[in-house]
């Protein structure tokens, strides 16, 4: 069984893999480790599957660099990087905001076309790739992670950059 999710969906996703044996694999679409401390401006909190990492399979997908960028960038996703032992990977899609892993990216330029949201908006919510590459990106990574771990098929594409894709910036 695997999971994946966006957001807190994709928390979400990492953090049932840390605590269910069953989910053998996950992939977590720009969705955060690291909260405030408690008082809200200092520190920073991890989740549990940050702090103790995994043993199984995970994906990263972040967005571009000025926004939640690479695991690097991260607290919570350099932690869990950091004290994970499964094979996992991280790929930035490259001119792509927090939106671009949801139907938002299909969806707000037809807004923009017929004036309902100004151009401005649509940047900052799913930046300036393209639509349809964003899309075509997001679904082949994350097939191409499931077909490799619970399938047994692996296509390489997630070994490194890809001439394919090359708004998917691989991150070592």
């Amino acid at each position: 069984m695997g999971m994946v999710g966006h957001s807190g969906g994709g928390s979400t996703a990492l953090q049932a893999m840390h605590d269910d044996p069953r989910i053998a694999a996950a992939v977590n679409m720009d969705g955060q480790l690291h909260f405030p401390g408690p008082d809200g401006r200092t520190g920073v909190h991890l989740t549990d599957v940050a702090e103790q990492g995994l043993d199984r399979p995970f994906l990263l997908l972040g967005t571009r660099a000025d926004d939640s960028g690479p695991h690097q960038q991260q607290p919570g996703w350099d932690a869990l990087w950091k004290h994970s032992t499964g094979w996992h990977a991280d790929f930035t899609l490259d001119g792509s905001r927090h939106g671009s892993y949801t139907d938002a990216e299909t969806l707000l330029p037809q807004l923009a076309r017929q004036g309902a949201i100004a151009p401005g908006t649509l940047r900052n919510d799913i930046g300036d790739i393209r639509p349809d590459r964003a899309v075509l990106a997001t679904r082949t990574y994350v097939a191409a992670f499931f077909d490799h771990w619970l399938r047994g098929h692996d296509t390489h594409l997630l070994d490194g950059p890809s001439a394919r894709f090359p708004e998917m910036v691989h991150q070592p």
